[in-house]
Order: structure tokens, then sequence, then C-alpha cells
């Protein structure tokens, strides 16, 4: 294992590089870690290891596309994990792509930084391994969204969806629309609209994440069970593993 994997820590550091905002808890060599925003310093972590990656190896000699990559967690996970390359893509927004590059530099690694709206980027090949983290429901074109990431996948790949849940408990598919007016799991955030990748769009059902899935054929597989302790303690949100059926 890699000192990246390195649950335990020394000390919380806030904001190395003197960025306003960190939004991952992301370990450093010396053994502290940055102090990020959630109140859970393991969270990334946690949803690291529900998705079940082996650390030693896991990724040896793919392709990884982190969409949505923010600070590079997962990013430099999947480097750490023996990916062959990395591209990490995201808005141009507040920290991006500052806080990776510092991370990237710390860790002596260079993934491919990417600022783009991934959904209209000219990417020069497919990849073996998606992360779709914390993504879809910030997408106004979910299905848009879906064929875009069903085009950038290898045909034998695999892509980790994780996403907040509706709540609303139906049998038949079902899309929360996010409001401010009403009570919705999560608020819409209507004064980000205009900005991509910021405000709530639409939260899916258990049968919607899976009717999506069967749309753009992928088989869908939920991510539960006692390992994953992300959502044992987040049961708003989930994590599924999509490959081509």
């Amino acid at each position: 294992m890699t000192p990246f994997f390195q649950v335990r820590f020394n000390r919380l550091i806030d904001s190395p590089n003197q960025s306003r905002v960190w939004w991952h808890s992301l370990p450093l060599p010396d053994g502290n870690r940055i102090n990020g925003v959630h109140p859970d310093k393991d969270l990334q972590f946690k949803i690291w290891r529900a998705m079940q990656i082996p650390e030693g190896g896991g990724l040896d000699g793919k392709s990884v596309l982190d969409i949505g990559a923010n600070d590079g967690f997962f990013t430099l996970a999947a480097i750490m994990a023996g990916a062959r390359e990395v591209t990490a893509v995201d808005m141009n927004w507040e920290t991006w792509p500052r806080n990776i590059r510092y991370a990237g530099e710390v860790w002596q690694v260079k993934p491919r930084i990417v600022t783009a709206d991934f959904r209209a980027h000219d990417f020069p090949r497919r990849y073996d391994v998606i992360f779709f983290l914390g993504v879809l429901y910030h997408l106004e074109d979910v299905f848009g969204g879906m064929k875009t990431l069903s085009r950038l996948l290898a045909d034998d790949g695999v892509i980790y969806l994780e996403t907040q849940m509706s709540q609303v408990k139906s049998d038949l598919p079902v899309f929360e629309y996010a409001s401010d007016i009403y009570p919705t799991i999560a608020p819409q955030d209507k004064k980000f609209l205009s900005l991509a990748g910021i405000s709530n769009y639409l939260f899916p059902n258990e049968p919607a994440v899976r009717n999506l899935a069967h749309s753009y054929d992928f088989r869908c597989d939920a991510l539960d069970g006692a390992e994953n302790v992300y959502t044992l303690e987040n049961p708003h949100r989930r994590i599924y593993k999509l490959t081509r059926i």
C-alpha cells in the first residue's frame, strides 16, 4: 500500500496552497491531511473503498477518466493504484485547476488536466475506467450525459457512478426534481443554474438508476454490503458499477 492510502494522519492542514477552500480531505506525503470542507475527513477514502478497487495495482495498465475531478483525490488514487494514464476533467471554477495541480506537485505525479464540459470536449480516446462521482444530479440533460459516457467508455470498460438518491418510494423509475420551494432531498440552488456543476437537477430512485443503465446497454450493480461504509453512513447516496451488456 502506498502512503497515499494511509488512513491515519498526523494533523489537519488548512489550505496548504492558500486556496480559499478544499473540497477533498486529501492526504499529504508528510503524513498530514488537507482539511476539506466535509466534517468526515475520511469521506473520500470511504468512497474509494466502496468502489472495491484494490489499492495495490487494482488499475494496473488502465486508462482512467475522472469526470468532475475537483481537488483530485480520485485522480491521484487511480495513479497510485497503478493506472497507466489518468485524465481529470472539470469546469473552470474557483478552485480548479489550482488545487489538483498542487496535489499532483506534492505527490510528484502528472495527470492530464482538462478544463472543459465533458459533454462537449473532444477527448482523444476511449477509457477503461470512468469515475462519475457526484456528477449525475448536476446534469440538466441526464440522458445526454449517459450517452456521452457510453461513447467515452472502452468496450470492456467500467463506470463507477456515485449519486445523491431520491427517497421517493416507488417500484417505477422516478427522478425527483430538485427544488428551492419544495422539500426535495437537496435544494436546487437556483441562483447557480448558469454555472455548470453547481446547482442540482434530478435525483434518481433505485429503479431510475437501473432503467437509465438499461437504456444505454449497461449492466448495473449496486456496490452495497458491509464493506461500503460510505453508504451505510450516508444512506441518501449510493455507488453503482456499470459495465456493458
